[in-house]
């Protein structure tokens, strides 16, 4: 509220100042006949305030119970408006702000309150029998997400405040109602036409479900859109079940080249108490002969380790990926990736009360055995070979910890799919993804058609083949011009997720989108 308070107050005052400034150079200004005055005069001024927004309902199903699972079906729809504002302060200044407010259409879900901290509280789903899905969510939101002031000129820019910010680990994930928002500053410096910096700090996160900013990540705090501490159970938390691991945020790095055929980027990532990230990227585009296919090979490479007082344990992550692609038509474009990510083991010694079973996963009293050991473990539960009379288990481990992307499917990898990945499963093992693109040639119609195949795990404490299938597809009801869209727009994704073999679908996964951007 305070942030607010002082959002309003800075642009009042700079609205005043305009003001006056403008008042002055109008009295100053002598009256003159001239024709050139008279032309001047005639023109239409230049508006320093603009805005934007949409108006965005959402459908939601999940089929989850099929032969094999008992879990219940889930359903959710809610509506949503998004107003956003930015005024030329001049001088490369900018203020801006973005309200979000949603309503649900199909219940008495009015707040989010209702389910936390236990899902048990949550308010009654229409129809009823069907379980809520709140990665929707389907209960009221009211948030100012956004509230920054931001400076751009000479080779540099700045934004500092609330914000949508965007990089591999930490993005917007955008694919419900509304995004995911920081709270800090980021800058950003071109030294020249191939070289750019940027640095980031940011304290705080507001999830796609939120309407608050908060010091926890979707590792470390209590989250109703993602299987976080609240019902995951391979989650190493000391505080025990719903009880938050408070953090400062994290920092980040990047340095970028770009040039004609070639675009390579470094970044640093520094999450608070849980671990530090290495990434790489860089993209390939094939001159010659070749070129009209728009060919590319594009590579990736990370390291992540546990830092400060590791809060979710112990992380010793590594793994590459690899993609090529090409345009098959002038309509139709085809991509195939590759990820790799290598297990790790260590001989432990189990606490008491917990063992390693016979069929690899660990088990003991409480909730999840799993949650008593400083590990970053896989969420299979597939995660520990029990070496007999030794007295020691080996324990498997090495997935990535992804704090502000884990279980949004959008972190960086070139295989992860719209309802699953590597990294939210935060497994090794590998991963291969085709994909298909159609786009029509007045661009109003596009789509996106891909099969992965995983297979997490290690030989030694069993894999896990999972498949998805997952069709995206975008219709615009109005005309697409260059710049910003305006008008109407219909989005369905359809995914279906399958075991080796498996005969039903396990998980059938279906989001209606009807959007009006303004």
């Amino acid at each position: 509220m305070k942030m607010i308070q002082r959002f309003g107050a800075a642009l009042a005052m700079l609205l005043m100042v305009a003001t006056s400034f403008a008042s002055a150079a109008t009295q100053d200004t002598p009256t003159t006949k001239k024709i050139v005055a008279q032309e001047s005069a005639s023109k239409k001024p230049v508006s320093r305030f603009s805005y934007k927004g949409y108006v965005r309902s959402y459908y939601f199903t999940r089929q989850n119970a099929s032969a094999t699972q008992k879990g219940p079906n889930q359903a959710a729809w809610n509506t949503g408006i998004s107003l956003h504002g930015e005024y030329n302060a001049g001088g490369g200044f900018t203020l801006g702000a973005t309200y979000f407010y949603a309503n649900p259409l199909n219940g008495n879900c009015s707040q989010a309150s209702n389910y936390q901290p236990s899902p048990g509280n949550a308010c009654i789903p229409a129809p009823p029998g069907i379980a809520a899905d709140n990665t929707l969510p389907d209960f009221q939101m009211s948030t100012l997400y956004e509230a920054y002031v931001k400076y751009q000129g000479h080779g540099f820019g700045a934004t500092l405040g609330n914000q949508v910010f965007n990089s591999p680990w930490a993005n917007s994930s955008d694919s419900r109602l509304k995004p995911a928002a920081f709270q800090g500053g980021d800058v950003t410096y071109k030294l020249n036409k191939n070289w750019n910096l940027e640095g980031a700090v940011f304290s705080k996160f507001e999830g796609r479900a939120q309407s608050a900013f908060d010091n926890s990540t979707l590792l470390t705090g209590y989250y109703v859109d993602a299987p976080s501490l609240g019902s995951e159970g391979n989650i190493f938390n000391p505080n025990g079940k719903n009880n938050a691991m408070p953090n400062s945020g994290f920092g980040y790095a990047k340095v970028g080249y770009g040039a004609k055929n070639l675009s390579a980027d470094l970044y640093l990532y520094g999450f608070n108490n849980i671990a530090t990230l290495t990434w790489f990227d860089a993209k390939y585009s094939l001159p010659g002969f070749m070129a009209k296919y728009k060919p590319f090979v594009a590579v990736q490479a990370g390291r992540e380790q546990d830092t400060g007082n590791a809060l979710i344990g112990k992380i010793r992550a590594a793994g590459y990926g690899v993609q090529a692609g090409l345009s098959l038509t002038k309509n139709v474009d085809f991509t195939v990736g590759y990820n790799n990510v290598p297990a790790k083991n260590d001989t432990v010694v189990l606490p008491a009360g917990v063992s390693c079973s016979a069929g690899h996963t660990l088990v003991g009293a409480g909730t999840s055995a799993a949650t008593s050991i400083p590990y970053l473990l896989a969420a299979n539960g597939f995660s520990c070979v029990s070496n007999g009379a030794a007295g020691t288990t080996t324990l498997y481990y090495g997935g990535f910890a992804s704090p502000y992307t884990d279980s949004y499917a959008t972190d960086p990898f070139f295989t992860t799919s719209m309802t699953q990945g590597m990294v939210d499963r935060r497994t090794y093992g590998q991963g291969v993804k085709f994909a298909l693109f159609f786009n029509s040639t007045n661009k109003r119609f596009h789509a996106i058609l891909s099969r992965a195949l995983y297979a997490d795990g290690a030989s030694a404490v069993g894999l896990t083949p999972t498949q998805e299938t997952d069709l995206d597809a975008f219709y615009y009801l109005n005309k697409v011009a260059k710049g910003a869209y305006h008008g109407w727009l219909v989005r369905d994704r359809y995914g279906e997720r399958t075991e080796q073999f498996g005969g039903l679908p396990l998980f059938k996964y279906n989001r209606v989108q009807v959007e009006y951007d303004f």
